[in-house]
């Protein structure tokens, strides 16, 4: 990013704008346009510091996905709360969409935002385990738009406590 230091004040209110119409609207009626009218920030201005809105929203919902802190618990409560983050806005597509439309950096970010999940898992199971339990949970939630119900989840994980 070139060019003069973003305002973090203008930044926090572009990235809050972006965060509340994708959960007015849904992602794919946002527009820049949209967002620098609710944030009160220039369109251009939102141009020099993202390249399109799916880096926008990106930006404004990667805090929310990832754990608050270090997920804690057993393998159960780690991949309840994965599940919650994961649909927190709704139609869960929104991270596919976001992720998928940015290339290698949305790759990159999804697996940034999928690693402190993976830890929590890997403390509680294997790594082959853990990771496989972080794509049942994606795959159905992010990608099939399927609810991923407590009773999914403890078969899941009991089906592996058997072998």
């Amino acid at each position: 990013m070139a060019g003069r230091k973003r305002d973090p004040e203008a930044q926090r209110a572009a990235l809050a704008a972006a965060e509340e119409l994708l959960i007015e609207i849904g992602y794919h009626r946002v527009t820049m346009e949209k967002i620098a009218e609710r944030s009160g920030v220039a369109k251009m201005t939102l141009y020099r510091w993202w390249p399109n809105k799916a880096a926008v929203v990106t930006d404004a919902v990667r805090g929310k996905l990832a754990p608050a802190q270090e997920p804690m618990g057993d393998a159960l409560t780690v991949l309840a709360q994965l599940t919650a983050a994961l649909t927190r806005y709704g139609d869960a597509s929104v991270v596919a969409a976001a992720m998928s439309s940015r290339g290698e950096a949305g790759r990159a970010d999804l697996r940034d935002i999928l690693h402190p999940w993976e830890q929590a898992l890997t403390a509680v199971t294997d790594t082959v385990t853990a990771q496989s339990w972080l794509g049942y949970v994606v795959y159905r939630v992010v990608f099939l738009l399927e609810e991923v119900t407590e009773a999914d989840l403890r078969t899941l994980v009991e089906r592996r406590s058997a072998d």
